[in-house]
């Protein structure tokens, strides 16, 4: 049965509803041999798509329903409609047959009615082997359980059914994008095209002001921007899809979970190169033969690779110890700029997580070993090692290039990630980076195509503000810097990094950002230093003076066990730290008190003594 007799589905046609855009589905394949042909509405209800669907492609409708009094009100107005239960798949293709009675049939729609149904996939076989013997098309819609007010309340622990709706009561199965797509190749339904309803408040926008609801709230800013992110059918209300029927897929019709993660390997190694630096890369290559852990692969990116510079690029992985040699995959990318290839070997990259490894970095041996340390600890955080920096220059000996290094090692970037500061300055190479898997390809966190410069510092703020950093002083990695020769500090001007770094704090500025534990007392102290720095007042500078001089003097010194025998007996302790965090009229207050003090009293006597 399509729909339970306690409800009428009675609803009306609209442009903008189902029946809209399901007609506009058909309009596009409307052939010029209408007259005469059917088409068949399957859980039609009171078929109200059945006037304008005539009316605009001179088909002839026919409706079948579960529901007899929608079939009833189909006949009265004068539509061939038919009282049809689905269930098993022969018999259901069979009172298909018995319908169309050898007409020729030009289109199917079930609109709907697919999540109604308790053997779903057997109906969707008998249409698929209906609509490949007449030749056509099918509509299918379902309603949107990914939904974001769904997503949004289930989150918070709130899962509710209603009469009607995305969470219908009498609803069998629910679908997303990608079950909806699985489920219909596996019946032997194709989608070709798709004209989804879109809703952004559904009706599961309920209660209006639960905080994650709410439009104004910070956290439904950051639940929508990260929802939004991940995929495209956050605001999708009905999925329409306009489907040609084939052979049905063979494979499993249902994940296995868990299954895929096993056979990942640890690190995908992400290597952009123009092929310029063979030297370097074949160094890099080495580099990757002598990691102490192996469990990694290698996606070289080639970026507008000259027909010589691919042979070479191809030599090098070719001239490769056999068994990394068999790590490694070259992707070709012919257009973009510089953040094309990043996306480009992300979204090919099968480890857990994905490391950025340009052509001229150095990994140390124990480079991937520091990240699968980190993620034992930390796992799903953004890992994060350290790296020195070297300025080097090319040279040539005996018609060769080569390498050679100008300075020492120096440390030059944080030893430990803070978030705040790299708000300020990217203090992170991507080289000491192992971005997590599913940033990218679950929660849809992509490089800014838009930006020329600074994709990477972007990338890891976006991508560190929702899934932390797991941050180690380990050294392994070396980022080479290049004072003389060309690199994309040269090949761009200074006003192009100012826009793209200016480009990069108005999207940050735009949407919420997670902060990590501590935060709270790490923009206190830079406030403090800040307020210390501008604040010109000598009045607080000299009553900052004046306290200090009593906590640093002798007299306070001899009587720390005073102050302890005190904090026994429960009395409070002055605390010389409070001082950066008040304003001049609390320090005046707070020289008073400790003037009135017992340990400054007691030793009055002694600072008398050494005025004379």
């Amino acid at each position: 049965m399509t729909q339970q007799a306690d409800h009428l589905y009675d609803n009306a046609f609209y442009h903008d509803n189902v029946y809209g855009h399901a007609l506009a589905l058909l309009r596009r394949t409307r052939g010029d041999a209408a007259c005469g042909r059917i088409h068949l509405d399957i859980g039609c209800g009171y078929g109200r798509i059945a006037e304008p669907l005539t009316a605009e492609l001179g088909l002839t409708y026919v409706g079948t329903d579960g529901d007899e009094r929608s079939v009833d009100a189909l006949r009265t107005r004068n539509f061939e409609a038919h009282h049809l239960w689905l269930g098993e798949e022969e018999a259901t293709f069979a009172a298909f047959e018995r319908i169309v009675a050898g007409r020729p049939l030009a289109s199917i729609s079930m609109l709907d009615t697919l999540e109604h149904l308790t053997d779903g996939d057997a109906t969707l076989r008998a249409i698929s082997r209906l609509a490949q013997r007449h030749a056509a098309l099918v509509v299918i819609s379902v309603p949107n359980v990914t939904h974001a007010d769904i997503g949004f309340r289930l989150a918070f622990g709130r899962w509710d059914y209603t009469e009607a709706g995305l969470l219908d009561h009498t609803h069998m199965r629910l679908f997303g994008p990608e079950v909806l797509d699985r489920v219909l190749r596996h019946a032997g339904l194709y989608p070709i095209e798709s004209n989804d309803v879109l809703i952004t408040k559904s009706d599961q926008h309920f209660p209006a002001d639960h905080p994650a609801l709410a439009r104004g709230t910070l956290l439904h800013s950051m639940l929508m921007g990260l929802r939004t992110q991940a995929g495209g059918a956050a605001t999708v209300n009905q999925f329409l899809r306009l489907c040609a029927p084939g052979r049905p897929v063979q494979d499993d019709a249902f994940l296995r979970p868990g299954g895929d993660a096993a056979a990942r390997p640890l690190l995908s190694v992400v290597m952009r190169t123009q092929g310029k630096r063979l030297h370097t890369l074949v160094e890099a290559l080495t580099a990757l033969a002598g990691q102490t852990d192996t469990d990694f692969e290698v996606l070289v990116v080639g970026h507008r690779l000259s027909l010589d510079h691919q042979k070479a690029v191809e030599r090098a992985i070719e001239d490769s110890p056999g068994w990394l040699r068999n790590k490694c995959r070259l992707i070709r990318v012919d257009d973009g700029n510089r953040t094309r290839p990043l996306n480009e070997g992300f979204a090919a990259a099968d480890g857990r997580y994905i490391a950025i490894l340009d052509d001229d970095d150095m990994p140390f041996g124990h480079w991937v070993e520091t990240f699968r340390t980190l993620d034992q600890k930390y796992p799903g955080r953004l890992l994060r090692a350290a790296t020195v920096r070297q300025d080097v220059v090319n040279i040539t000996i005996g018609g060769l290039l080569g390498l050679r290094a100008t300075g020492p090692l120096q440390r030059v970037y944080a030893q430990s990630f803070d978030l705040l500061r790299h708000l300020h300055e990217n203090q992170t190479p991507p080289v000491s980076l192992a971005f997590p898997r599913g940033a990218f390809h679950d929660l849809g966190i992509r490089f800014d195509e838009r930006l020329t410069t600074t994709e990477d510092w972007d990338y890891l703020l976006r991508v560190a503000a929702v899934v932390g950093v797991a941050s180690t002083p380990e050294i392994t990695s070396i980022y080479r810097w290049w004072p003389t020769n060309e690199s994309s500090r040269t090949v761009h001007s200074q006003e192009e990094w100012e826009r793209n770094h200016n480009a990069i704090l108005a999207k940050l500025d735009a949407m919420p950002l997670l902060c990590p534990p501590g935060t709270a007392r790490r923009v206190c102290m830079l406030l403090d230093e800040a307020e210390a720095r501008s604040d010109p007042a000598p009045e607080r500078l000299a009553r900052l003076r004046e306290v200090q001089e009593i906590f640093n003097s002798t007299s306070w010194r001899i009587t720390a066990p005073v102050r302890l025998l005190g904090r026994i007996l429960g009395k409070p302790a002055a605390n010389p730290d409070v001082i950066w965090h008040i304003d001049s009229t609390q320090l005046v207050d707070l020289a008073a008190a400790l003037r009135r003090s017992t340990s400054w009293r007691i030793t009055a006597p002694i600072r008398r003594l050494r005025r004379r």
